[in-house]
């Protein structure tokens, strides 16, 4: 997902959960997630099309269904991708803490899809977070409105996404993801002036390494 080098958060092409409501468009701080399946061009080469839908759909469900359960929004699916926004378009109290939440839960609920005998290994996923301010509302495509949002925290959440590869990591989020997410980022490590692909500056970013340190005792403490 996303990687042809466009800055695909500020394009709203793709079916999006939340649309068509009366919402005033406004800048607000949120956290974005964006997640995707590792190796998912690869997994579907050799498999018919009617397999990777129904892989793809049973994943698209299961990560939906998580963020929803941490207070999420699902704004967007892109093949294998998904964009989600904490935070937006109603206040969510700990939302850095929610999003890091619901991440962990999404790469263990991934991990454990019953994918049956011909998958050898675990579906594993990529997530990235970061927090800060995005211009939030609807876009009026031509038969929908298309709710979104948009800005360098919604581009920096996708670049933190490919940056999983590099790092080798289940996770990686933002120093103001980090400072605010409590005791369910203690084992997040950290990476100091990390460059970032399209981003004139570097970042100070923190990653939770594959295979991931994620445990369910771990995905939900207080903080």
């Amino acid at each position: 997902m996303f990687t042809d080098g466009q800055e695909r958060p500020t394009r709203r092409s793709s079916f999006a959960v939340v649309s068509g409501q009366s919402l005033d468009p406004h800048e607000s701080e949120v956290s974005v997630l964006f997640v995707d399946i590792r190796g998912y061009t690869s997994y579907a080469e050799d498999k018919s099309a009617a397999e990777v839908f129904s892989t793809v759909n049973r994943y698209t469900e299961t990560v939906s269904r998580v963020v929803r359960a941490h207070g999420g929004t699902v704004v967007e699916f892109n093949g294998d991708g998904m964009m989600a926004v904490f935070g937006a378009p109603a206040p969510l109290a700990q939302k850095e803490h929610a999003a890091v939440a619901a991440s962990r839960e999404i790469v263990l609920s991934v991990r454990s899809l019953d994918l049956g005998a011909h998958r050898e290994q675990p579906l594993e996923v990529g997530v990235g977070i970061a927090t800060g301010k995005a211009f939030v509302g609807n876009i009026q495509s031509i038969d929908r409105l298309i709710w979104s949002a948009i800005g360098d925290t919604s581009n920096l959440a996708a670049r933190l996404q490919g940056l999983t590869r590099e790092l080798d990591a289940a996770i990686v989020i933002d120093s103001a993801t980090k400072m605010k997410a409590g005791t369910v980022a203690d084992d997040f490590e950290r990476h100091d002036s990390m460059p970032i692909r399209g981003r004139r500056q570097s970042e100070d970013v923190y990653s939770l390494p594959l295979p991931a340190k994620v445990s369910a005792t771990s995905a939900y403490p207080a903080g």
